[in-house]
This record gives structure tokens, sequence and C-alpha cells, in this order.
């Protein structure tokens, strides 16, 4: 075993620490839980005879099913888990362990390129230490835990020419999510940059990944619309300053409108600068001695620093994920050249201590700062207790509307529904106001609101309130009340 016990054991510690801490966000009522509400009832449906049904997103899919919104059928391989415990904190600690077994490819790609198993268990260690990568964790449950440790294994079985290994986690890769796809193409073209005609199977081997993935996206559009995909854009108008309507178009109305291309790059221009800077400065600013690595990197980077939207650019989230991997092998092989090139008889390892030295530091300091955005020092046990105990009040067949951070906790049925934050702007209040329309004319038997919950989860309790109960306020009766917490029944 050597020293990939190492890299086992911190795997262990990370999906134990990780985990933990997602289910304290998770029971506080405090964790964004909008994607991990829709995977529960997704996974919960399929289990009971309806396939990835969900409710929260109607805009995006006429049918209900998950994959109309994204084509993610990778997503399946957990259902096997999660049928044993059926909980969303099953999810939350099978997207932790997703995450934390990328230090397996992160090692082994160490190993391969810079042969010496002791630097590659400190690189691998290292990895899971990244702190962007622990916005990919922190973010619950999604499809791009996935994409980031497949993301590390493409290109790791790619750069090592192990084509039996890459013809299996390819077809996995690029079914994690359709925004994959470009990305795993990119893949393949650093792969060739990487292997040069010389290396004759390996460029091979990349070309037939750059073809495969052209067909693969429009077959993984046209699953969507199978599925039921309306058709609908992002609610964000991420790219409205450059004229682009979805993600495909960035980069030709990069080149077809200059002036709005400039206009979206600087955009918020502070925080994409300190967002790039925290790529780059846990690993020293390396990869600049090695860029032709970060060639995967290309497609997110232009999407992201592109818009208008704070997620795209920042280390909260799950969007991190489609840079990560790429900054990690950009910064092994930036370690290769500077030993290879300028400084042979550069203390490797002293200078990995270094790079865990200044990620510890910032992670504690991101951790400390993700405590402090949940507050999660002022729990109130009392207050989270009543929301347990009313949810606790409301029948398994009972149908439900509540808000995100509570829709969790119910989503263990069909009929449990929720309406996107009001706060996230106009577009999304309009949205959840004809949701409440709709529900209107379907009716359901129990709505629980919070009003004492954070500020992005009482405005959609107040939009449930006034466009919800009031109106009909001959049908539901207030059967609790505790704490600016309000469970209503309909009287029928």
């Amino acid at each position: 075993m050597g020293y990939r016990l190492y890299i086992l054991i911190a795997i262990f510690v990370y999906t134990v620490a990780f985990s933990a801490i997602e289910i304290v966000f998770y029971k506080s009522f405090r964790i964004f839980t909008w994607d991990l509400g829709i995977f529960n009832q997704a996974f919960w449906n399929t289990l009971n005879g309806r396939f990835l049904y969900y409710t929260s997103e109607p805009f995006y899919t006429r049918t209900g099913c998950f994959l109309g919104a994204h084509f993610s059928p990778a997503i399946l391989v957990v259902l096997p888990l999660y049928a044993i415990f059926q909980t969303p904190e099953t999810l939350l600690v099978i997207s932790t362990f997703v995450v934390a077994i990328g230090a397996i490819p992160a090692y082994e790609t160490s190993n391969f390129l810079l042969n010496n198993e002791k630097t590659a268990t400190m690189l691998g260690i290292f990895y899971l230490l990244y702190p962007p990568l622990q916005g990919v964790t922190l973010s619950g449950f999604s499809p791009e835990p996935f994409a980031v440790t497949l993301f590390l294994f493409i290109a790791y079985y790619l750069i090592k020419a192990d084509f039996w290994k890459l013809g299996l986690v390819v077809p996995l890769g690029l079914m994690t999510h359709e925004a994959s796809v470009p990305v795993i193409a990119f893949i393949a073209v650093y792969g060739m940059l990487y292997h040069t005609p010389k290396r004759r199977n390996g460029f091979l081997a990349s070309a037939v990944i750059v073809v495969t993935c052209i067909p693969y996206f429009f077959l993984a559009q046209n699953m969507r619309v199978l599925f039921g995909w309306t058709g609908s854009p992002s609610l964000w108008n991420e790219w409205k300053l450059l004229g682009a309507t979805s993600s495909a178009a960035v980069p030709f109305r990069i080149f077809l409108n200059p002036t709005g291309a400039l206009a979206s790059l600087m955009f918020d221009g502070a925080s994409k600068l300190i967002y790039l800077i925290m790529l780059l400065l846990p690993v020293l600013f390396l990869p600049i001695f090695s860029v032709k690595a970060m060639t995967p990197a290309i497609p997110y980077l232009l999407i992201s620093l592109f818009s208008s939207y704070p997620l795209y650019y920042s280390l909260e989230g799950h969007y991190p994920a489609f840079v990560v991997p790429f900054i990690f092998i950009s910064f092994i092989q930036g370690i290769g050249w500077i030993r290879r090139k300028r400084y042979p008889s550069l203390p490797v390892q002293k200078l990995i201590k270094i790079a865990i030295s200044v990620a510890l530091i910032l992670l504690i300091v991101l951790l400390s700062l993700s405590f402090l955005k949940f507050e999660i020092a002022s729990i109130s046990e009392r207050h989270n207790a009543i929301i347990h105990d009313m949810i606790s009040n409301i029948p398994q067949n009972g149908s439900v509307l509540t808000q995100s951070n509570i829709f969790p906790h119910l989503s263990n049925r069909p009929d449990a529904y929720t309406i996107p934050p009001p706060s996230w702007g106009e577009a999304y209040e309009q949205i959840g106001k004809q949701m409440l329309r709709d529900l209107n004319t379907q009716g359901v038997n129990y709505v629980l609101v919070d009003f004492n919950s954070e500020p992005i989860y009482a405005s959609a309790a107040k939009l449930i309130f006034f466009d919800f109960i009031v109106p009909n306020a001959d049908v539901y009766v207030l059967v609790d009340e505790d704490d600016g917490i309000l469970l209503y029944k309909a009287n029928l």
C-alpha cells in the first residue's frame, strides 16, 4: 500500500469532516439547499415510480424530469446507495466522498509527472486542501462534484495513455452535465498538445475524444428536449451585456460584439480579479509556467469572466469544479518545469509545504467566513426544533408548500413544492408568483413558512403568505405558530 495509504486516510478524514460540516448547515436550515431539495425529491420519486421527477423548476422542464433541465444521467449511479438511506444527509455524504476521491487521480497524476511517491502524496493531500475545491464540496449535492473528480481521472488516463480506463471514464464524464462536454473536449485538446503527433497513440486518442464530444453535445441537447426542456434561457441574464442568451453563444458574441465583450469583462472587475488571485495564490502562481495544462479551463473562464453573475466568479458554489482540476495539473507541471528548466536543485517538497501552508491559511479564513455567513454561532436550537416539530406533524402523504431552506426536509414526497427566493431578482419573483398561481388551482394540504429565517428565505415566506395564503384565507387554517414559524392546513 505504501504512500497510497496516506491518500486513503486523507479521503476518509475529508469525507467525515466536511460531511459533518454540511449536515450541521443542513440541519440548521442555513445551507443553500435549492439543489439538495431537487435531488432528494428526484431520487425519492425515482424509487417510488416517477423517474427523476421534481417540482421546483417548472420553468425549465415541462415534464418535471430533471434530465430535461440538465442531461446528467451519471447521477443515477448513486441511486443504489440512496435507496438504503433515503435522506438528504445521505446525498451530502455521497457528494463529499465523490469530491474526496479526486485525491486518487491527483496523487497518481503527480506521481506520473514527477516520479516521486512522497511528493505525489503531499500533492494528493494538498489537492483536498485547495480552497476552491471546498466551494464544490459545501454546495451540497449536484452533478458538479462528480464532474470535478471525473475530469481529473480523464486527464490522468489521457496523460498516461491508459486507453482502456480512459474509455470508461470519458462516457461517465460526458454524462455528468451537458456543460462538461466542452470541458472534456478541451481536456482532449490538452492531450493533443501534451502527446503531440510524435506520441501517435495518445494524440489519436485525444483527437477521437474531441470528435466524440461534438455529436454528443447535440445529443445531450436533444435528450433534454426529449425529457421536457422548455428551452428557457437562464433567468439570471448573466451575459446580457455581451448580448448572449446562453453559454454556447458567448465565444461568438465576444468576437461579434467587442464593445459588449469589454463591458462584460470589466463588469465587477475587482471581484473577478480577486477570483483569479484566489485561484492561483494557493498554488503560488506556478500555473503561469505551464499555461498549456490550463487549456481545459478555457471554456469555463470564458463564460465566467464575461458574465455578470457573481457565483460564476466566486469560490462559493459548485462552479469551481470546471477549473480546479486543471489548475492543479498545471501546478504540478509548473513545479516540474521549474525544476527541469530553471532550478534543478529546487527543494520541491519544501515548495509544496509552502503551498500547503498558504492553502491551510486561506481555508481557515474562508471556512470562518462561511460560518459567519451562515451565522452558525447564533443558531437557535429552539427555533430549529420548532421547525422540525412542525415538519413531523405533516403526514408523509400530505402535499406541502414551503420555502427553499425547509424544502429538502419535506422533499421525500411527490407533492412537495417551493419557490425560488424573490430576492434573487425580479425574474425569479415573477416566476414564484406564477408558480403560486398554478398551485392555487392545484391546491396543497399544508403550507409551512418561517419569517425569522435568513432574509433570502424570509423573502420567499412573505411571498407565499401574501400571494398564496391571503388570497386563500377561506381555505387555509393556521394550526400551529411559534417564533415566527407558521403552519397552515387546508380546511377541505
